[in-house]
């Protein structure tokens, strides 16, 4: 099988993580293309350790005609940069989900890959379970389409739990300048995820994801909890409805570089690109 092309956006701690594991696990299938950053000389640096090339420019990146281009710059670098790729053909990987809370850029989004031919995947970054959410957002719909509800205490619903350390939350829009305790546990937040996503733009890409994969925005629950005590990001997400309960735990070390990001989410990338690969797939 010939190899396919793809490019990294971003040169951060979890963009350099994608981009050396493609060059080093994945050069059997996928080839790396090149890598783009804000600072030129940030992609430079990735671009001369890998022996690729550092792009300037998103046209440049797409001069070089990549299959698909992985996002891990942030939600302004979904915004600016998704629709002109999938427009140019290629498929886009996301990494900072916050970004599809807005749903006129997701329907632009999602008709700007079907104009180009290519695919908007959203990766389960720091934790897993979206191909269960999704089986029980396909029933939901099932039912709606043959005009029928769930029995009585079998409807959807879905909660997800963020414990965070309060250093990682702080200078969020919601907490209005207001410094977290470092001596405390202290619940900040409870509500939708439209809501959680506009309060801390930058902190809950995990909810915002389960959500876009299961009941919606506005009707996935999410709760944010500030734990000086803790060394680990935990979200634990609950599943419930037509006679099936699920509750997953995730657990994982903040990236030393990133607080608000875990490495997990870098292999997640490397993960899918694998998979796509493969003559055999996991959902």
């Amino acid at each position: 099988m010939a190899r396919r092309k793809v490019a990294v956006i971003g040169c951060g701690a979890l963009g350099s993580l994608i981009a050396s594991g493609i060059v080093r696990d994945l050069a059997e299938s996928w080839e790396l293309s090149g890598v783009l950053a804000r600072r030129v000389q940030s992609a430079e640096a990735l671009a001369a350790g890998l022996g690729v090339r550092a792009f300037a420019k998103v046209d440049e990146l797409m001069a070089a005609r990549p299959d698909m281009v992985v996002e891990a710059a942030g939600v302004e670098a979904v915004r600016l940069h998704a629709e002109e790729v999938l427009l140019g053909g290629a498929s886009f990987v996301v990494l900072s989900a916050g970004a599809l809370a807005d749903g006129e850029l997701t329907l632009r989004l999602r008709r700007a890959a079907e104009r180009g031919g290519g695919a908007l995947y959203v990766v389960s970054g720091a934790v897993g379970g979206f191909d269960l959410l999704q089986a029980l957002s396909f029933r939901q719909r099932q039912l709606e389409r043959a005009g029928r509800l769930p029995q009585p205490g079998q409807e959807f619903h879905v909660r997800v739990d963020n414990v965070k350390a309060p250093g990682s939350l702080n200078g969020a829009p919601h907490l209005q300048g207001r410094s977290l305790p470092e001596d405390g546990r202290e619940e900040i937040f409870r509500g939708s995820a439209a809501q959680a996503i506009a309060g801390f733009p930058k902190n809950v890409n995990v909810a915002v994801a389960a959500a876009l994969a299961s009941s919606g925005m506005d009707e996935a629950a999410v709760s944010i909890v500030s734990d000086p005590d803790i060394s680990e990001n935990t979200h634990r997400i609950v599943a419930e409805g037509f006679g099936v309960r699920a509750d997953m735990t995730f657990a994982s070390l903040p990236d030393a570089e990133n607080p608000r990001s875990s490495t997990l989410s870098a292999w997640s990338v490397l993960a899918l690109l694998e998979n796509l690969a493969s003559p055999i797939r996991f959902f």
